[in-house]
Parts: C-alpha cells; sequence; structure tokens
C-alpha cells in the first residue's frame, strides 16, 4: 500500500472477504454487508422492471427519476438543498459508493495526499493508493476515540506542503469499523482546518441512518463555508439490503461534482438501470422507513453488547449500530490469536489491526450484526461458547 510519511509502518493487515470464507453463514460476524432480507415492495419493483424490459443503458450520472428522488432524501434527511437538474450536475448515481470513491480518487488525488482517521476503512486508504494518489493518518485518542484538533491542523499544516501536498480530508460518520459518531465540535474542527487549508472534506456517510440517537447525524456539508467544498458519498447497498446492486451516489457544488462524470463514464458506462427505476419508485413512499430500521438495530446491537460482554468483551459505546468495536477479554493476547480460536469454532470477527497502520488496535476487534435474528443468534452463540469453556 502507497502512502506518504506512514510508509515505514505498513504491515501485514487480516484480509477480510479470505476470513469470511473461513467461517458458515451463521457464524458470519466478519463482513460489513447487510445480510437482511430485501424489502418486498423493492423487490416486486426490481422484478417488475427487468419483465418490463428496462435493461439498457442509461445516461452515466443515472437516471432522473431516481435522481430527483435522491434529492428528496438529502433535503430530507441532511438539510442540503441539491437541484437534480442543475447545470453543473450537482448529483450523480454511482455503483456504490465505492464508485464514487473511484471518481473522487481519480479526478482529485492523484498526485496528492488524503487524511484518513485511524481507525479508518480500508477501501478509503486503498483507493486513492491504487489511482495514483496517497494517503496519511491521524490517530483518534482515548477509549472514546477523540480527535485532537491541534494534531490536525499541525499534521495538515506540515502536509499541505510535502512531497504530495494534502489536498482532501476524508470524514467517515458513523465510522466504519469502530461506529462513531463524530461530534458537531470534531466537525466544526474539521470544517475550520478544510477551509484553512483550502482542502476538500470528502463525507462518507454510508452509515447515517443507524445512528441511534435522533438528530445525531450531522452532515458536514450543512455547516458554515463547507457546502462549496464538500463531496459527499453515500450508498443504498447497506440501508435497503442491496449490497450486490451497486447503487450509490454522489453530491455536491457542481464545480466538483460534474468533472466527476467522466470517471463514471469510462470507468462503469452507467449504474444498473432496471435496479434504479426500481428504487426510484420506492426510496420515498415510506417516511418512516428509516426509523424502523434503527430501532431494528438498536435492538440488534442491545443483544451483541450484552452477549460480547458476557464473556468478557469492554465494548465501545458507538453511538451508532452497525458494527460493534470492542476490546478482546484480558486473557488474550491479541485479536488476531482470539480470532483464529473463534474460526476454529465456526465463527469470526475482523481483528482491529485490519484497520491501523500503528499497533494500538491490535487488541480490538470489528463485529458486523447487519444479520437476521436467527444468524445473529447463531453466531454470538457460538462465540460465548467458546469464550465460555
Amino acid at each position: 500500500m502507497k502512502t506518504g510519511s506512514t510508509a515505514s509502518r505498513e504491515k501485514a493487515q487480516p484480509d477480510i472477504r479470505k476470513i469470511t470464507r473461513l467461517v458458515p453463514p451463521d457464524g458470519n460476524l466478519v463482513q460489513g454487508q447487510s445480510e437482511l432480507a430485501i424489502d418486498p415492495a423493492l423487490a416486486q419493483a426490481a422484478s417488475g422492471m427487468i419483465a418490463g424490459n428496462q435493461n439498457h443503458y442509461c445516461p452515466a450520472e443515472g437516471i432522473d427519476e431516481l435522481r430527483i428522488a435522491v434529492a428528496q432524501k438529502i433535503a430530507t434527511f441532511n438539510r442540503v438543498e441539491v437541484d437534480p437538474h442543475a447545470t453543473p450536475l450537482e448529483l450523480l448515481i454511482t455503483p456504490g459508493a465505492t464508485g464514487a470513491l473511484v471518481a473522487i480518487a481519480r479526478t482529485y488525488l492523484k498526485g496528492g495526499s488524503a487524511l484518513v482517521f485511524e481507525p479508518y476503512y480500508p477501501y478509503h486508504r486503498r483507493i486513492p493508493d491504487q489511482l495514483g494518489g496517497y494517503t496519511e493518518v491521524l490517530q483518534l485518542h482515548g477509549e472514546q476515540l477523540e480527535l485532537d484538533g491541534d494534531e490536525l491542523r499541525r499534521q495538515c499544516r506540515d502536509l499541505k506542503t510535502g512531497q504530495h501536498p494534502l489536498r482532501a480530508i476524508i470524514v467517515c460518520t458513523p465510522v466504519n469499523p469502530t461506529g462513531k459518531v463524530f461530534t458537531q465540535t470534531e466537525l466544526e474542527t474539521i470544517a475550520a482546518v478544510c477551509q484553512e487549508f483550502d482542502l476538500l472534506c470528502i463525507a462518507d456517510e454510508v452509515y447515517e441512518h443507524y445512528v441511534l440517537a435522533e438528530d445525531r447525524h450531522i452532515s458536514i456539508a450543512t455547516l458554515p463555508g463547507m457546502r462549496e467544498r464538500t463531496i459527499t458519498v453515500n450508498s443504498f447497498s447497506k440501508s435497503w439490503n442491496i449490497s450486490g446492486w451497486r447503487l450509490g451516489y454522489v453530491y455536491g457544488d457542481g464545480r466538483l461534482i460534474a468533472p466527476l462524470t467522466n470517471v463514471n463514464n469510462v470507468f462503469y458506462v452507467c449504474s444498473p438501470t432496471p435496479l434504479q427505476r426500481a428504487l426510484a419508485e420506492v426510496l420515498m413512499s415510506r417516511p418512516a422507513y428509516y426509523r424502523v430500521l434503527r430501532g431494528r438495530f438498536a435492538g440488534k446491537r442491545s443483544f451483541a453488547v450484552e452477549v460480547l460482554t458476557s464473556v468478557g468483551f469492554q465494548v465501545y459505546d458507538s453511538g451508532s449500530a452497525f458494527y460493534v468495536w470492542a476490546r478482546i477479554p484480558d486473557r488474550f493476547a491479541d485479536a488476531m490469536q482470539l480470532n483464529e480460536l473463534l474460526i476454529e469454532n465456526g465463527v469470526a470477527g475482523v481483528p482491529g489491526n485490519a484497520f491501523a497502520t500503528s499497533d494500538r488496535f491490535d487488541n480490538y476487534m470489528r463485529f458486523c450484526i447487519a444479520r437476521e435474528d436467527e444468524v445473529l443468534r447463531s453466531a454470538l452463540g457460538k462465540l460465548q461458547h467458546t469464550l465460555s469453556q
């Protein structure tokens, strides 16, 4: 993996997809996808679109109907006004959030660098590194994973004039892997630094609907001075249980978003047309959809925390529910060792060093709880049995 000042500290990291293949489905707390059943109305709409021959190319930016529905969603849940008819384009439909990140990296980060916060989502580093860019890492501190604003400012100042000049800060909230919800104060600090050093903010908000407290998710684009320098990335994969559909979106000021169309077109041509049309039909049809989703996941998290705590894990109170981030029981030397034991017993999570360059998180694990209740009970039952012996 290619980085700037962090290169000397690189180390081998666990392969999440490989770990997934080592355990049966009823022991899989590994891969970060929702394995819940698809919404019946969405499934019916998709079937109808495919049967109705809506199976051909569409514009690279996505079909109008879905872009209009997404703009309504952004206005409702993010309090950001996006014009789906604007020229230059302010909103693109992309092949998942990953497609958006690829377009951003190729367009804005080639030859430059982006800063990520550790623990980080591996693709936030891997994508720029594979497309001619670089990544730098700033560690969050303490048991609450707090951002040190002075340290952020110092590092950005140094990196701005480095060999691979800093061009962007990637802020993911809630965070994959920890579930951390950045506070308004932390987001204001990031916003101030972006403005001080003329940086882009790449906001990954894929997990926005898993924030447990009402109205706690804050889109950084809503902060003063950030609308014109923030590119927000999101996806339907998690909240609609359709990771295989590859549907996401990216939005922001037209001067930032329109140039992404070139990469979106050349790399992908378009996102799947019938699936876009199906999603457009249901996306804003039930205003309570996300509230119900949040309640469902609150129950899953409560159950998972109870089981993990009973066998010695110290669970991080993240403020969100899709992942559970926890320090492993004290009797184990590191999470790699513990995960090997779990795999032998048909269950697994992800060791914390999959999400870090430093050694600080070697005794942490991420568990994905986006599973049907019977699968979650089975996997946690196996884990509890293994560690209670």
